[in-house]
């Protein structure tokens, strides 16, 4: 159980990490950040494929907002909850 449970922290940590560089995207686009800054284009190479993998989905959305990061961070939150509960420790 103990290596199972060390397993789920990596993968709550990564998961973590890619709730945060959505945010950070949501918030840059938000901004019009600059698309040479090289932090911006981290952030756009890190998360452009997360989005792609929902944009067939949300494509489908009407309105101005691009739906895909908020569908990712539900997909996050799920896989949280779910993953805590299986591996012994419910999310909150």
């Amino acid at each position: 159980m103990g290596v199972l449970f060390g397993l789920w922290n990596v993968i709550q940590l990564i998961l973590n990490m890619i709730q945060i560089l959505i945010f950070a995207s949501v918030i840059a686009s938000w901004l019009d950040a600059d698309p040479r800054n090289r932090f911006v284009q981290m952030i756009h190479t890190i998360t452009e494929p997360i989005y792609r993998m929902v944009k067939p989905i949300t494509r489908h959305i009407p309105g101005p907002i691009d739906w895909a990061p908020f569908l990712i961070l539900l997909i996050i939150v799920f896989l949280e909850r779910t993953g805590g509960y299986y591996f012994g420790r419910p999310g909150f």
